[in-house]
């Protein structure tokens, strides 16, 4: 078989990270949206202690009824994403009190154990569980060596344990899998296990033996049908349908999760479109499980840290239409006072900027350093102060059709190179907005021609660069 190998551009080798002392595990603490991010972590490379960061979200709810996520932890300090050198185990029975299992792996265990691997590299991971020998699976994208003409040579390494927190204990990596990242695991109805891992545009999938979970049953081949692949497959099924979810290539605003539908779990897929869009942050990495009756997405985004490479893992409900098809997952928080509707010709919508939407931190806004965005109050009116880079606010709007639209920003930059945009159910509208100089007053600025689809659910005005206070929304219908 052919190998396949990824090149990635994402930093350099670094050291393995130093554990904090004085953490004791398991710890449950009560938690929302963005999770995680209060239990603590070691920093890299030194003793101190700081919070969690989390992504590419694993959901399985094992045969003790609890929910568990397996996780890639983003190191903090961050370089790139090459010091991702360990995996953590989280659980919850109630959706609010989530128990951190502690750290099951590291590429230090890797190279000790099974003699491969480099340091750190260890990203999106998967797990599974084999009722014929209760032994739980842990599949975790890992690079064996660097390689002399530059990129990686990723192998989908294996550890195994009798418990889904550990003592998990390396069983080498899958051979003759492609040189990509990401390995999902999916086992069907009738106990056959088939795995997937992709990256680069590139999606693969085949079966595992089932009288070893550790090699493969031939060869993975290439998924067929799916459109604007990016990477993180992840493959569950409901009623007797197949899906294949992932994320794109979309723009500015960061990936999208997209799924595909099929009668096999091999495919050919169809394409069915977005189910989660995109949050700002430049990847995005989903699950779908199902847990007491109800069916949830897991995905990740950069609050509340503000930065792509300190993630947090976000849960929410997701919701099947009758034909099957998943509905775009609601995280939008909900109006000020209510959905607000696009103009039509002669109309004009004004929307004040401290009326953003309702519903909090990550659903509403973020605010990086604080609680919620600084409302003041003047003689003119209250306004939205000190905007910087990375905070955003979200307004629930409707449209009628698509349209063309100007849009007037009333704002007043307060610092050098200030720059923001706006977005459309997560996708650049404006393109990004200068501000020249400094000002205590406030002015208007104008986009005009702006497109707007019928889809529309929300606008997000984010910051991108600088300082600046902000006022009012304007939108006519461009002339």
């Amino acid at each position: 078989m052919k190998k396949i190998i990824l090149t990635l551009a994402c930093g350099g080798m670094a050291m393995a990270a130093t554990a904090g002392d004085g953490i004791k595990y398991p710890i449950t603490r009560e938690m929302h949206n963005p999770l995680f991010v209060e239990f603590p972590s070691p920093m890299y490379g030194t003793d101190s202690i700081g919070r969690m960061f989390t992504a590419d979200a694993s959901a399985h709810v094992w045969p003790d009824g609890r929910l568990y996520v397996y996780a890639s932890h983003d190191m903090e300090p961050p370089k790139g994403c090459d010091r991702m050198d360990r995996y953590h185990v989280f659980s919850t029975d109630d959706m609010v009190n989530w128990t951190d299992h502690g750290e099951i792996l590291s590429s230090y265990d890797v190279k000790e154990q099974s003699g491969w691997g480099i340091e750190g590299w260890m990203w999106a991971p998967d797990a599974a569980y084999n009722p014929a020998n209760g032994k739980y699976y842990f599949y975790f994208p890992h690079v064996n060596e660097p390689l002399p003409w530059g990129g990686h040579d990723w192998c989908v390494g294996i550890a195994v344990s009798d418990s889904p927190t550990g003592d998990f204990h390396t069983a080498g990596y899958v051979e003759g899998a492609p040189s990509l990242i990401d390995p999902c695991v999916f086992v069907d109805d009738d106990g056959q296990p088939y795995i997937y891992n992709g990256g680069g545009g590139q999606c693969s999938g085949g079966k595992l033996r089932t009288d070893d979970w550790t090699r493969l049953d031939g060869e993975m081949q290439p998924m067929q049908g799916l459109v604007d692949f990016h990477e993180g497959t992840w493959v569950h099924k409901y009623n007797g349908k197949y899906y294949l979810s992932h994320s794109d290539n979309h723009g500015r605003d960061g990936n999208q999760l997209r799924y595909a539908m099929s009668d096999s779990p091999l495919g050919p897929w169809e394409d069915k479109g977005v189910y989660v869009y995109a949050t700002g942050c430049g990847t995005i990495h989903g699950s779908i499980v199902e847990y007491k009756g109800k069916w949830y997405a897991l995905y990740h985004v950069n609050n509340p840290s503000g930065r792509d490479e300190l993630r947090s893992v976000c849960i929410d409900e997701l919701e099947y239409n009758p034909d099957g098809t998943i509905r775009v997952v609601r995280n939008w928080g909900t109006p000020h006072d209510e959905i607000l509707m696009l103009p039509a010709a002669g109309e004009t919508l004004s929307i004040d900027a401290v009326n953003y939407n309702n519903g909090g931190e990550h659903y509403a806004y973020h605010k990086n350093g604080a609680d919620a965005p600084a409302t003041v109050e003047s003689k003119s009116g209250k306004h939205i102060a000190d905007m910087g880079k990375g905070d955003w606010m979200r307004y629930s709007v409707n449209a009628k059709n698509d349209g063309r639209y100007d849009i007037t920003f009333k704002v007043a930059p307060k610092a050098p190179e200030t720059k923001f945009h706006l977005s459309a159910n997560g996708s650049d509208i404006t393109g990004e907005i200068a501000l020249d100089g400094t000002s205590k007053s406030f002015a208007d600025i104008t986009v005009e021609g702006v497109s707007i689809g019928a889809d529309v659910e929300y606008l997000d005005l984010r910051a991108d660069n600088g300082l600046f206070d902000i006022k009012s929304i304007t939108i006519v219908p461009a002339k």
